[in-house]
């Protein structure tokens, strides 16, 4: 099993301002507490859907470049969603075909519609005038 190690501990949500520019680097560990290293053609997904349900559409989904290990999102990813809570996972896909679930990190049974719900915050961006 890999990990994310940075966001595993602590706070399990990710926050960004509705309409940001941002990247999140994404540093992984195996079982054993190894730093893990992407190969060339590893690549990350990061999902967000309203609820934390295969049912609930996806509202948006990034993709990494292949063999790096940053999410980055763009202005136009997040600037037409209302601010409040989602539900979002991270996936590692492998160049040799493995899809791993990577964040949040998975416990026990219900772990998915239970750990991840919730787990992603658009704020509202602060106007001055």
């Amino acid at each position: 099993m890999i990990f994310i190690d940075r966001i595993s501990e602590g706070n399990q949500c990710i926050n960004l301002t509705v309409g940001d520019d941002a990247a999140i680097e994404i540093s992984m560990v195996d079982d054993d507490g190894n730093a893990y290293a992407m190969e060339s053609n590893d690549y990350l997904i990061f999902t967000v859907r309203e609820k934390a349900s295969f049912d609930s559409p996806i509202m948006f989904e990034i993709q990494s470049l292949r063999g790096i290990n940053e999410i980055t999102f763009s202005h136009d990813d997040t600037k037409d969603f209302e601010p409040g809570y989602y539900s979002a996972e991270i996936q590692l896909m492998t160049g040799n075909g493995k899809r791993i679930t990577i964040w949040p990190k998975q416990t026990g049974a219900g772990k998915t519609s239970k750990d991840n719900r919730r787990n992603f915050c658009l704020m509202s961006e602060v106007v001055y005038q």
